[in-house]
């Protein structure tokens, strides 16, 4: 008999105590069920028995904001209309196609490794682990709602992603793929409860950039789910501890100068001359990830895309 960790790091308000284990019919395995207060009796999990879309609403025109692959668990809280049933989804009510989630007890099995591209979203709250497996450590929690982006390590069923300077693993049966800009709410950062080294700090600012991905640019915008260039830059090294102003030409100011040739992971690259108007975060590969304009989102682009003015470290 197997069993595996089925269970959020918590039930709702935070309560850990689990009221019962129900042994799958004629599966052999146990599944642990946490307790549920009486707003949530309603609810259920559904696995998906084949990749299929989340959306932002109850039809196949609605925009698509989610992915699931085939035995991913997602919260279902509800009928919509016709097949089509709401889930819960980065915190808020969103929608899928019923007809592709099991919620009777045949349980996909859940998927040795998911997709390692783009962002990850936790449909439950997760226990994270310092290992792949229920043998080790619980470091930390995740959110339900929170985004990471992963390494492309998997074991286990576990997904790897890096948390502050440390690999973390958690359980890939919760981590459904983001998908476009129209999401129902931000992407929430990973915490981070040891003060970050100097040395990691800009991947630590990068890795929240790209849990930004896809986000629209809105000129003055300073998040929680749309930015400008330098309202992405200043949070993105908020995140990593360091403290940095508002506008691009006084980010150009701070920190230290840095050559094109010794760039590293985070860095702050501006564009423009010698009163930059643009800014990114360095990804590597001689690419930034950055707002760009009115009616982008945040993204990749090249370096040598853009007229280069310098760059520099914050922190």
């Amino acid at each position: 008999m197997s069993v595996f960790e089925a269970c959020p790091a918590r039930a709702p308000l935070g309560r850990r105590v689990i009221t019962s284990l129900a042994a799958l019919s004629g599966a052999g395995v146990l599944i642990a069920i946490c307790g549920v207060t009486p707003a949530h009796a309603a609810s259920s999990t559904g696995v998906a028995t084949t990749t299929v879309n989340i959306r932002t609403g109850a039809s196949t025109s609605a925009t698509v904001v989610g992915r699931l692959v085939r035995g991913q668990k997602i919260t279902v809280n509800g009928h919509a209309t016709g097949d089509w049933v709401k889930v819960r989804f980065r915190g808020t009510t969103a929608y899928m196609d019923g007809e592709y989630l099991d919620r009777v007890g045949a349980r996909p099995a859940a998927p040795k490794r998911i997709p390692a591209g783009g962002t990850k979203i936790a449909t439950e709250e997760l226990n994270v682990r310092t290992g792949p497996s229920t043998r080790y450590r619980i470091a930390s929690e995740l959110a339900e709602g929170s985004a990471i982006t992963l390494t492309g390590r998997f074991s286990g069923g576990y997904a790897q992603f890096r948390q502050g300077t440390a690999t973390r693993w958690v359980s890939a049966a919760y981590l459904a793929e983001a998908v476009g800009s129209a999401s129902p709410s931000r992407p929430v950062p990973v915490s981070i409860s040891n003060p970050v080294s100097s040395s990691h700090r800009g991947q630590v600012a990068l890795a929240f950039a790209r849990a930004q991905l896809g986000e629209p640019y809105v000129f003055g915008a300073t998040g929680p789910d749309r930015w400008d260039c330098s309202g992405l830059s200043q949070a993105a090294w908020r995140a990593a501890g360091v403290s940095i102003p508002r506008t691009t030409y006084t980010q150009f100011k701070v920190g230290k100068r840095v050559a094109r040739a010794d760039l590293q992971l985070g860095d702050l690259v501006f564009f423009y001359g010698s009163n930059p108007s643009h800014v990114g975060l360095y990804a590597g590969d001689g690419l930034i990830i950055n707002a760009p304009r009115p009616g982008k989102t945040v993204s990749y682009s090249k370096i040598s895309s853009m007229p280069y003015a310098g760059a520099v470290r914050p922190g």
